[in-house]
């Protein structure tokens, strides 16, 4: 049972594919993945399938309003979650102290990691 009838979980429990819904109940789409920091239990947000539209979208914590293993339950109307913006994964770069070069070529490194140009 999900819902108003049963209680709500941690964001940890969260399962892929779990059924996303505006204000008004309605689905619009389902959780690809959970974004968050489980170690400091910090609960970004969602990325979720949208159901009629192509790519990914984001629904950041602060619009979830309800929480069971298998339904999310969030604020957005109608309009927002059809507007929500295709999500893009953020890009990142590593680097090891053992490469050498020090900071500046570190920088380098991370500007072309990042951009594709030195």
């Amino acid at each position: 049972m999900t819902g108003a009838g049963a209680p709500q979980v941690a964001w940890i429990a969260i399962e892929e594919g779990a059924l996303v819904v505006r204000a008004d109940g309605s689905e619009f789409g389902s959780v690809k993945e959970v974004a968050g920091d489980e170690d400091h239990d910090i609960f970004d947000g969602l990325v979720v399938k949208h159901s009629r539209l192509q790519g990914d979208r984001y629904v950041a914590s602060e619009r979830v309003k309800g929480i069971w293993p298998d339904r999310i339950e969030t604020d957005l109307s109608p309009q927002e979650a059809e507007s929500l913006p295709e999500y893009r994964e953020p890009r990142t770069t590593a680097w090891h102290a053992d490469e050498g070069g020090g900071f500046g070529a570190r920088m380098r490194r991370a500007w072309h990691d990042l951009f594709g140009r030195r």
